[in-house]
Parts: structure tokens; sequence; C-alpha cells
């Protein structure tokens, strides 16, 4: 008998079992990228909580956010001195009223890719983190490389702030600001490569992070605005022309940094998804490109030439139009695909045919959603989870075709099953024949009771 110490794991009904049980089938997960299997023991909670590493990845990422605020707050608000004066810091009820009207555009393109995250949402977690790191991590490195590399090509001397000037924001900041944005996407590719499952799941994730960069730069290039009016002689009315800055960049160009970190996205996601080591390395790689040169781009045509305002404002329809194609097609693409792998598992006969289109529109997956909010919390919560649990499996199937996941996913197949047959009984799993139960009685009873306090009251 061994007498080797091994550290013990838990079985399904609560017991321990030894490692070398469990060690071989978790080290398989872990090679195709599997989350391990859940214990959903009431009892161990706060204990999966604790031992949870994205918990202490999420403490660490939010105090290293902070703390780059903070850096980048000292690096602003202290004076800047040039040749024709000095220009004072940025104070702090200054960028309190610039994140004032910086918020709304962050709140919109916010909302709008979060919204288009619905066949395998991310967790909000994730979402919190990438718009953190764009608003917070990608700033702080891209203020300090850009300066250090506007130092390099030797504009120092040139009148106002070195990285602003024409070279480093069309040569130098395209490339630095889209790798700084475009790293949490490379982080979480390593470390949950199969919750990045679909184009939407990347795309959301780079618009976020984008979103989070633009919002902060924003604050800085409306604060900036403010504090020079005030100190410039001359300068006119420093509100309007503040007013005109956040309309051009909060509204006609906001779709700049989601548009390019939209296109690092779409690469990486097919490099995740395809079992080719050479289109694994060429596709993130070449989205990259794509997205700094496009940036450049837009950076070079905005400090060679002033477009017109209506110019500005067709380019603004045309790029949203052109981003909503992209939206929109890339969710009719993984709607086909929910359907084609789900429709693998009706004809091994462990699905009803009848399911399968209920998981593969929007229209009934909306239905769905909206009548099990009104049958309750647990029929809601049981509808959403299992409407989840179809998506993964149509992708775990769907990455087991392209060869991305190995036989590990077999398990992790039958864990599906099971939670989808548990989960049956609870959730709503056809739309067809389904009707919204609204209370007319109450809407009745409170038209009624409008009728008789306006027979009570006094004429005129």
């Amino acid at each position: 008998m061994s007498t080797t110490q091994t550290t013990p794991g838990w079985t399904l009904n609560g017991q321990l079992e030894p490692a070398h049980n469990i060690r071989p089938e978790r080290r398989a997960r872990s090679l195709s990228g599997l989350p391990p299997k859940r214990h959903d023991e009431a009892g161990n909670r706060w204990l999966r909580l604790l031992t949870n590493p994205w918990t202490w990845i999420s403490v660490v990422l939010f105090q290293l956010y902070a703390v780059t605020l903070y850096l980048v707050w000292r690096q602003l608000s202290a004076d800047q001195v040039f040749p024709e004066g000095v220009v004072p810091g940025l104070d702090w009820a200054t960028l309190k009223e610039c994140a004032g009207y910086a918020a709304p555009t962050a709140a919109v393109w916010s909302l709008f890719f979060i919204a288009f995250d619905r066949l395998r949402p991310m967790k909000p977690l994730f979402w919190l983190l990438a718009f953190g790191w764009g608003s917070c991590m990608s700033i702080w490195l891209s203020l300090n490389i850009n300066s250090w590399a506007a130092q390099l090509l030797n504009v120092s001397a040139s009148p106002g702030d070195p990285a602003a000037q024409a070279r480093p924001a069309v040569f130098v900041a395209p490339f630095v600001e889209e790798a700084a944005k475009a790293t949490f996407l490379f982080l979480l590719a390593v470390l949950v490569r199969y919750r990045i499952v679909s184009g939407l799941q990347s795309i959301c994730l780079a618009g976020l992070a984008a979103i989070g960069f633009a919002f902060t730069e924003n604050i800085v290039y409306y604060a900036r605005a403010l504090v020079y009016g005030s100190v410039t002689t001359g300068a006119g009315d420093v509100e309007q022309a503040v007013q005109q800055l956040v309309f051009l960049r909060g509204v006609i160009t906001s779709f700049g940094h989601p548009l390019f970190t939209m296109l690092t996205g779409i690469g990486l996601v097919i490099g995740l998804r395809t079992r080719s080591k050479l289109v694994r390395i060429l596709a993130p790689l070449t989205g990259f490109l794509l997205s700094a040169l496009g940036h450049m781009a837009f950076n070079g045509m905005s400090s060679i030439s002033e477009m017109s305002m209506r110019r500005l404002v067709i380019q603004f329809v045309i790029v949203i139009a052109v981003i909503l194609f992209i939206m929109v097609r890339a969710l009719r693409k993984e709607l086909q695909r929910i359907r084609t792998r789900l429709g693998d598992y009706v004809q091994l006969g462990w699905l009803d045919a009848r399911e399968v289109p209920n998981y593969g529109t929007v229209r009934r997956r909306s239905w769905l959603v909206m009548v099990a909010v009104r049958r309750g919390w647990r029929t809601l919560r049981a509808t959403l989870a299992r409407m989840r649990d179809m998506s993964e499996l149509a992708y775990l199937r769907d990455a087991m075709v392209r060869g991305v996941v190995d036989e590990a996913g077999h398990e992790r197949e039958r864990e599906l099953l099971g939670q989808l047959q548990a989960l049956r009984p609870l959730a709503l799993v056809e739309a067809d024949g389904l009707r919204m139960e609204i209370p007319w009685h109450r809407l009745a009873f409170w038209r009624r009771r409008r009728a008789v306090a306006a027979s009570h009251w006094p004429a005129p």
C-alpha cells in the first residue's frame, strides 16, 4: 500500500476521495480550457468563493486599477511648463464636471455592447474588469509610453504637450493604445479561453475596454480645454468651445475606439476557434494590425485636414451602420451555429426536436424570458440557466467538432445534459402556445378606483 500523501478532493455526494482519482480528469479539463466540476452544496458556497481564483484576481486587478488611476491623476494635476508659459494642472472640480460630460457616451456604448452579448453572456465581473482595464490601466500605459516615444521623436521642444503632436499621434499612439486595450483580451484568452467562444463575446469585451479608454481620455480632453481656456487671454466663450468638443468627441467620433478594438477582438476569437497553430498566431496579429492601421489613418486624417460638420455627420452615420451590420451578422451566424450543433443532439436522441428552435432565434428566446418574468423569480432563474446551458452545450459541441476540445469534453457534455434535464420541470422550454399572463383584473380595479374618485371630485 502506498504511503504517498495526496491532497483530497470532493466527490459529487460531498465526501472526500483521494486526489489520484480526480487529478487526471482535472488536468484533462484544464488542458482543454474546460471549467472544473461544480459542487452546488449550499455549505460550500463561501468556500467556493474563497477558493475561486478569479476572486483574488479581481481583488488584485481592482487594486491595480486604483493605483494606476491615482498615478494618472498625479501626473495630470501637475502644472505643465512650456516655452510660452505655465498651464495649471487639472483640479478635482474640473474633472468631476468633465466626467459628467463623458459619462453619457460611455453608458450608451456600454449598454450597446452588453445588449448583443446575450447568447452566452459573459459574467458581469468580466464586463466590469474590461471597462476598468480600459479606463485605468490602458490610460496609464498609453500616457507614459506616448510621452516617452514623443521625446524620442524630438518633438518635446515644440509648443504644447509633446504626446499630443502630429507625429506621435499618428505613428506611435495607435499602436500603443490598441496594444494597451487588447492586453486584457489576450490575458482572458490565456486564462479562460473556453469562456470566449463566440465573436459576440470577444467584440463585447473589446468594445467595453475601448469605451473605458475613451471615457477617461474624453475627461482629460474636456478638462484640458476648460483649464486652457480659463488661463488664456482672448480664448472666447470657453463653455461653448467645450460643448462643441463634447459633441465632436462624445457623439460624432465616439465610434473610433470601439471600432478599432473590435477588429482585434474578431481576430482573437478566430484564433481561439481553430486548431491550426498558424491561424492561432496570424489571426490575432492581423486583427491587431488592422486596428492599429485604422486608428493611424483616423488620426492622420484628423491631423492633416479639418472636415466640415456635415461630412463628420455623414461619416458618423456610415460607421454606425457598419458597426450594426457587423454585430447583426455576427448574431445571425452564432444563432445558426447554435441551431446546427443542438441538432446533432436531436439526431442522437438526447434533446427534443421541438426545443432547438426555441434557442436558435432571438424572437423565441426573448419571448421565453418575457413570459418567465411574469411567472416568478424561480421560473425566470431556471429559464435563464437552461438557456445558458443550451448555448454552452452547442458551443462545446462546436469546439469538439473543430478539434479545439479533446475527449475531456464528453464528461462536460454529460454534466450539461444532466443540468438541462434537472431544470426542465421549472423552466419554460417551448415558446409555441406560450401566453403572457397579464393581471387584467388589477387594471380593471385601478380604472374603477379612478372613475369613482373622479365622480366625487367637485365640478368647477
